[in-house]
């Protein structure tokens, strides 16, 4: 008798809240909107790190523990975005008989050249580069194959594209064995390599064209001494490696100051890069999401102020038929919990709606999982609760002969 007594005043609670919220539904759905926008912030806070996390890793991977990354240029440079090209061909021979070193991936990339297939243009970079790219980088093919050792020494025009390069150009047709024109080079397709996704601190990875080294260094760079970057693996303790690699270039290039003209990383170092990328989103997306939170709470406290104005002989009559205090400090405290909990729901919807859109619009890869739910919905109960609580208390205050008579 007590545990049915005990439902039917939860239910008369429940119906009597719906029903107050239903006539302010306009300010519900304007408090409920704000907390909307902020616990998106959240959302979006929470996948991309998530996602660059995951492309972090999956770089590393990729790159394996052993490998370590070459660039012309000094680190200020790079910083800078100067196109600066500094290692040779000599440098690579020299590098190549360092101890423990037994790959070699050499690499020379045009930026910004026209790609036409019909009347489809696209602008992307292209990378030339020896054969062993492709297992280097551990990229498998969506379809077709990879240039040969044969190809780099004949200078065959062919190139591997990325995927989106696939989508924008041949948008779902047969590109192996078509022919596209790349800058004024008539180039033919041998392969698509498959769809990685998002970006990792530069353009999007699939944005690519991958052909011989020798092809894009003679015919659409006319370069016959410089290349890019080198890729090696080492046997050896990849630091011990190194400083060797640093000695060897020092060397070639004549440097006896402290200022290099090359710039040397670890797979290590390409994760802790990521890892600052995303402390930047967090610090930046979170300091959003905090102000967007903190005004709809603002917001929604004042709302609660005005209606307890507008309900004070409400709670009047309900205080004398007995409604204690705490009864009504519950009931408003509710209500505030009740809609920024449908304004968490609300901003893990918009996250599911608008992840693929940010993703294409900004190159930024999102993981959403559950650890994203409890989060929104863990912030916006807390936002409700506090900014629910004082209304709440000013309400539960009011003295119901005080309340009848105003």
């Amino acid at each position: 008798m007590g545990s049915s007594l005990k439902i039917l005043q939860i239910k008369e609670f429940l119906e009597e809240t719906f029903k107050i919220l239903f006539y302010y539904r306009a300010r519900v759905v304007f408090s409920l909107s704000g907390v909307a926008l902020g616990i998106l912030s959240i959302c979006v806070i929470i996948t991309t790190i998530d996602g660059a996390n995951k492309k972090a890793y999956e770089i590393f991977e990729a790159l394996g523990p052993d490998s370590i990354m070459i660039f012309s240029g000094s680190e200020r440079q790079r910083m800078a975005r100067e196109r600066v090209i500094t290692l040779t061909y000599r440098d690579a021979e020299s590098i190549e008989r360092v101890e423990g070193i037994y790959d070699i991936t050499k690499t020379y990339s045009v930026r910004g050249l026209i790609m036409r297939y019909r009347d489809r243009k696209w602008q992307t970079n292209v990378i030339g580069s020896t054969e062993n790219y492709f297992d280097a980088y551990k990229w498998n093919l969506y379809m077709g194959t990879v240039f040969k050792r044969d190809d780099v020494l004949n200078v065959e025009p062919v190139c591997v594209i990325g995927y989106k390069v696939y989508d924008e150009l041949f948008r779902g047709e047969e590109a192996v064995g078509k022919t596209m024109v790349i800058g004024r080079l008539h180039t033919r397709v041998i392969g698509v390599l498959e769809e990685k996704g998002g970006a990792a601190g530069g353009p999007h990875i699939d944005d690519r064209v991958v052909m011989p080294l020798s092809t894009v260094t003679s015919k659409l760079a006319n370069e016959k001494r410089y290349v890019g970057a080198l890729r090696v693996k080492t046997t050896r303790d990849v630091d011990a490696t190194i400083e060797d690699i640093k000695m060897v270039l020092r060397k070639n290039h004549g440097i006896k100051g402290e200022q290099d003209d090359f710039t040397v990383r670890s797979s290590r170092d390409m994760l802790q890069f990521m890892s600052v990328i995303s402390g930047s989103l967090f610090l930046f997306l979170g300091t959003a999401s905090v102000v967007a939170l903190v005004v709809s709470g603002f917001v929604l406290a004042n709302l609660f102020y005005l209606t307890i104005q507008e309900r004070k002989k409400d709670i009047g009559i309900r205080r004398a038929y007995g409604a204690s205090k705490k009864g009504i400090l519950l009931s408003f405290l509710f209500e505030s919990v009740f809609i920024t909990f449908l304004g968490g729901i609300s901003g893990i919807i918009l996250n599911l709606l608008l992840q693929g859109i940010f993703e294409r619009l900004f190159d930024i890869p999102m993981e959403f999982s559950f650890k994203v739910v409890v989060f929104a919905l863990l912030f916006s109960c807390l936002t409700g609760t506090l900014s629910g609580l004082k209304p709440a208390l000013k309400a539960s205050r009011i003295e119901p002969i005080e309340a009848i008579r105003g």
